[in-house]
């Protein structure tokens, strides 16, 4: 299930703030997928929104191990984004989440310091 929360940051300074968090604990960032970007450049409008593909390879490749398939789930990923009137938001989905999905049972704990992981990250970025 998605979770959605508003930041406390105006856009340009969540974009900043969250890639910080990303590095400052150890992690990758793969990707920024700007999709307002993308759809200016197709002569399209959109709200400023950024998808964050990140993590921890070596994390990651003890799941994968165990079920390629989760590999559709990982990196992980922190979409930021704003409406209409210009307040920004943060979405994820926790990993967690996606345990019933595969054979992971062996790697419960590491998904959920991965959740917690997630969760900090937004907990310092939303409004409170």
């Amino acid at each position: 299930m998605l979770k959605t929360y508003k930041s406390k940051y105006n856009f340009n300074e969540l974009k900043i703030k969250l890639e910080s968090q990303i590095i400052k604990r150890d992690m990758n960032i793969f990707s920024r997928i700007n999709h307002s970007e993308n759809a200016e450049s197709v002569g399209m409008k959109l709200n400023r929104s950024i998808l964050f593909i990140f993590g921890n390879p070596r994390n990651g490749t003890l799941l994968i191990r165990n079920d390629m398939r989760i590999g559709l789930y990982l990196p992980l990923k922190i979409l930021i984004w704003e409406d209409d009137n210009k307040n920004p938001f943060i979405t994820y989905e926790p990993i967690g989440d996606v345990i019933s999905k595969f054979n992971l049972k062996e790697n419960k704990d590491l998904l959920i310091k991965m959740d917690n992981l997630l969760e900090t990250i937004v907990n310092e970025l939303a409004e409170k």
